[in-house]
């Protein structure tokens, strides 16, 4: 989501809007958006129903969470692009910037790996001590 965040100006030139979707409570993501600085939306679907709709629902990690994609929805309602993604590869903002300007065909859209670094790691660690683990979702 940081990535979006640095990206989110060049987006919003393109006319698209930037929204994040979370399982976690609307109190819990509004405490994320804040801690991140993020200039965009988390809507919280704690309920899991919109992740399970759209076939994102991944029932192994962390009590059931939201694996990581990327949707371009067009003013019609109907999706332009989708990037079903991994904890390990994931499409990067560059990539849905050159598909919003025309300069990318979706096909061309490439996921990229995910390097950690150390940083990672230890803001993982963090929050997972302060924030505990979750419980899986019945």
């Amino acid at each position: 989501m940081a990535e979006y965040a640095r990206s989110h100006e060049a987006i919003r030139a393109t006319g698209a809007h930037v929204v994040a979707l979370s399982v976690d409570a609307p109190e819990r993501s509004e405490a994320l958006r804040a801690e991140l600085a993020l200039p965009f939306p988390i809507l919280s679907d704690a309920s899991r129903t919109v992740v399970r709709a759209w076939d994102l629902y991944n029932p192994l990690e962390m009590g059931g969470i939201a694996v990581p994609a990327v949707f371009v929805i067009g003013a019609d309602q109907v999706i332009r692009y989708r990037s079903i993604d991994t904890t390990r590869a994931r499409v990067t903002s560059d990539g849905v910037l050159r598909f919003l300007r025309g300069d990318a065909m979706a096909a061309s859209v490439r996921r990229e790996r995910v390097r950690a670094g150390l940083r990672d790691f230890a803001r993982a660690l963090a929050n997972a001590m302060r924030r505990g683990l979750r419980t899986p979702e019945k």
